[in-house]
C-alpha cells in the first residue's frame, strides 16, 4: 500500500502547476490584459473612453479559463524618457530625437506625457476588478504573470515583449514557451500603443494574435481604427468578444451543441 501510494504521488508529481482539466478550458492560448492600469483610466493619462472596455475582460475572466494570463504594467521610474517633466520646457504630446542605448549614433523619437504609472503609486496598480479576478485565478486555476515593463529610464516600452529599441527583453516569450502558448488572446489600453506593440511582437515571434476589438481601446476613434489597420496588415485577428466567442466554444458549449 505504501509502495503505491508513493507510486501515486511521484507519477503526479509533475502536475503541480498544471491547470486542473476544466470544460471551460481554451488549451493553448493565453489571455494578455496589457496596461490595463488607473493612470490610464482615470489618473494622470485619463481616457474616458477606457472605462468601456472594462466589462469585456471581466467576461473573459470570468467566463473562460487559461492556461496562462499576463497582465502587463509600465513600470516607469521617476525621470523616465517618457516624462514631460524629464526634459525642460516641454509639454504633454511634445516629441525629443534620443539616441539607442546600443548605438549611439542611431536614433528615435520620443513622445512625451505626464509622469505616469510610477512603482508604489495608486497610478501604477492594476484596475482593482482585474487585479481582484486575477488575485483569485493565482494558484487555482491558472498561472498569472505580471510583466513590469520600461523599467529603464533611458527606453520606453509598448510592448510586453520588449523595449521599443530591442535592447532588453522581458520573461513574457520564455514564459509562453514554457506553458506550450501557441495563441495569444490581447487586451487593454491602448490599442495604438502598448497593444499594438505587443500584438505586433507576438507576430513576429511566431505566435496566432486575436485582437478583441471591444476590449481595447484609445484615446479617440480614429485611433484605434488606424491601429487596427496596420494591425491587420500585420496579421493580427480582430474580432469583437462575442465573435470569438462563437469561434472558439469551450468543449462544454460543444458539448451543449451537439445535443440540439
Amino acid at each position: 500500500m505504501w509502495a503505491i501510494s508513493v507510486i501515486g504521488l511521484l507519477g503526479l508529481s509533475g502536475l503541480g502547476n498544471a491547470v486542473p482539466f476544466s470544460s471551460k478550458l481554451h488549451k493553448n492560448t493565453a489571455l494578455a490584459i496589457i496596461d490595463v492600469q488607473n493612470d490610464f483610466i482615470t489618473g494622470s493619462l485619463a481616457n474616458p473612453r477606457a472605462p468601456a472596455i472594462l466589462p469585456k475582460i471581466y467576461q473573459l475572466l470570468d467566463n473562460h479559463e487559461w492556461p496562462f494570463v499576463v497582465a502587463s504594467q509600465d513600470w516607469h521610474p521617476p525621470g523616465h524618457v517618457s516624462f514631460f517633466s524629464s526634459h525642460p520646457g516641454k509639454i504633454s504630446g511634445d516629441t525629443v530625437n534620443d539616441s539607442f542605448v546600443d548605438t549611439p549614433t542611431k536614433m528615435e523619437t520620443q513622445t512625451l506625457y505626464a509622469d505616469h504609472c510610477v512603482p508604489e503609486t495608486w497610478g501604477a496598480e492594476i484596475e482593482r476588478g482585474i487585479q481582484t479576478r486575477l488575485h483569485l485565478l493565482e494558484g487555482f486555476t491558472s498561472p498569472v504573470n505580471y510583466i513590469k515593463k520600461a523599467q529603464d529610464h533611458r527606453v520606453d516600452s509598448y510592448s510586453a515583449f520588449a523595449d521599443n529599441q530591442y535592447h532588453r527583453f522581458t520573461t513574457l516569450h520564455s514564459e509562453l514557451g514554457l506553458h506550450s502558448i501557441e495563441t495569444l488572446v490581447v487586451t487593454g489600453l491602448l490599442t495604438s500603443a502598448c497593444v499594438r506593440g505587443t500584438s505586433i511582437d507576438g507576430i513576429k515571434l511566431g505566435y496566432e494574435v486575436v485582437l478583441i476589438e471591444d476590449a481595447t481601446d484609445s484615446f479617440s476613434a480614429e485611433d484605434k481604427a488606424a491601429a487596427i489597420v496596420e494591425l491587420e496588415g500585420w496579421g493580427v485577428q480582430v474580432l469583437n468578444l462575442t465573435d470569438w466567442e462563437n469561434a472558439n466554444p469551450t468543449p462544454s458549449k460543444l458539448r451543449k451543441r451537439s445535443e440540439l
